[in-house]
Parts: structure tokens; sequence; C-alpha cells
């Protein structure tokens, strides 16, 4: 069988087996435009805003992708422009697989239901040009939060530092527990909002994630993007000794492995970049 995907200068012929496709991908045509139940009254709003996208709303971020802040109708809405995919993966994400925007739309309803916090998804938005994926949108409530970890990290002198620290370990052992893998846990990618009963930790960036049933390396190894110094690694290991029945020197020692290894291997790459930049 081969899959035939035209485009507006070449055809390009691939080989797919029938039953990996199907079975493996279930392949289809990614959706152009998904909206949440509770929107789709504001659809034609939505598309316009796309439409301005540039012009428009309140910037919060630039750099690989565009964040920007919405005010629709009351209504306070971040949306996310992912960067356009080059060549390749416009054909990946046509025919293969699901756009950034699509997956973090799946993956927060995923979330959701299995209890943990994120912003509630409104829409994704997939353009096309010449019968590829061109460009795709991610739309969120926004939360109106009080820290993100970053912040947690970093302040030293934060008086309930010692607490959310203990409970963002917590979160993140609850992420395991329920079969979470989140491949960009980093410090700016969880956000805390002061609530009666304490605080609640939300999950933000979600396009990559596994869910499965974790082991202790994996678990451990989660723990990497973190950038956490020893005084604070030493904490997160006390608190995570306590959820896990494992010797809290062997987390420390796992931990700061991984994470050594991890800021090596990325140093590495960034200088193999700027080498063949030269």
């Amino acid at each position: 069988m081969y899959l035939y995907a035209l485009t507006a200068s070449l055809l390009i012929i691939l080989p797919i087996n029938k039953l990996y496709l199907h079975q493996k991908y279930k392949y289809h045509l990614n959706k152009s435009f998904f909206i949440t139940d509770n929107y789709k009254d504001f659809k034609s709003k939505f598309l316009n805003t796309i439409n301005n996208f540039v012009f428009d709303g309140k910037l919060i971020k630039e750099s690989r992708n565009t964040i920007k802040s919405f005010n629709i109708d009351n209504l306070k809405l971040n949306i996310k422009r992912f960067k356009k995919p080059n060549f390749f993966n416009k054909i990946i994400y046509t025919f293969f697989r699901s756009t950034k925007a699509q997956r973090s739309f799946d993956y927060a309803k995923k979330l959701i239901e299995l209890g943990i916090a994120t912003p509630i998804p409104v829409f994704y938005y997939n353009k096309f040009k010449s019968g590829l994926i061109y460009q795709s949108f991610y739309c969120s409530e926004n939360v109106d939060y009080d820290y993100d970890m970053e912040f947690v990290f970093e302040n030293k002198q934060l008086i309930n530092r010692d607490q959310l620290l203990k409970e963002f370990t917590i979160f993140t052992h609850n992420l395991h527990e329920n079969g979470i893998m989140f491949l960009d846990h980093s410090r700016s990618n969880t956000l805390i909002k002061k609530n009666n009963n304490g605080y609640t930790f939300y999950l933000i960036d979600l396009n990559r994630m596994k869910f499965k049933s974790l082991t202790l390396k994996e678990r451990l190894k989660n723990f990497k993007r973190l950038k956490m110094d020893d005084e604070v690694l030493k904490k997160v290991s006390e608190y995570y000794e306590d959820l896990i029945k494992i010797d809290k020197q062997l987390i420390f020692k796992s931990i700061k492995k991984y994470s050594e290894n991890f800021e090596n291997n990325r140093s590495f790459r960034k200088r193999l970049k700027l080498f063949f930049r030269i």
C-alpha cells in the first residue's frame, strides 16, 4: 500500500504497511477545528481571533512558540501559536501524528479526567496550506496563579517555601501514580494557585506526555529538568522517601546523576549546533 501526499509542487509517495498504519498510527487527517462543547457558540469569534492573532491580544511569551492572552466577551483566554513545522514534520502531522495543538488539547482533557489540574482546554485549530498542516493553535482558559515553581526554587526567603516544595513533590508523585510521564517537567511548567485548602498545582505546556506504568528509574529521571541545587534536592529527596519508601540518599544520588547527565547532554547539543552554524 502507498500513501500519496499531494503538495503544491510535487507528489510524495510513501510506502505504508496497512496493518501498521491502522493499528499503530490510527491514520486520519487532523481535524482543523475542535471546540469544547461549552464554547461552541464562540466559534466565529475564535476564528476571528486566530485570523488576527498577529495584531491582537497581549503578548505573554515569544520564543519558539508565541503565547498571547485575549479577552473575548469577558472570557480570559490564552492562545498558543506553535512554530511552523518544517516540510518533513508537515507530512508527519498531516498523515501520521496529531499536531502539538491537538495533543495539548487531548492531554489536557486526559489530565482532568485523572484529577490533575491544568487550565481548561477550549479549542485547538490546525491551519492547512497546499493540503498539509501549516500552523496550529491551542487555546485554554486563563489561570490567575500566584507562583510558578521557578519562583519557588529561586526564592529562598519565601516563607512557605518548604511547604511548597513538599506539596510539589507529592504532586509529582501523584502524576507518576496515575501513569503520567510529563516529558517537559520543568520549573516553569507547573503553576501554583492559593486556595482555601492550601495550594493547587497546574500543569502547562502539555504536548509532550506519555501515559504508562512508570518504573522507579523513570520516576527519578523525571526530576532531571528541574535544575535543583543540593539544598532543594535534599529536601525533595526526604519528602520523596516518605512517599515511595526508598532511602533518601539513593534518591538524592540518582536524581543528581540524571540531572547532571541531562545538562551535560544539552550543553553538548548546543555546542554542536553552534559548530555547524559556523
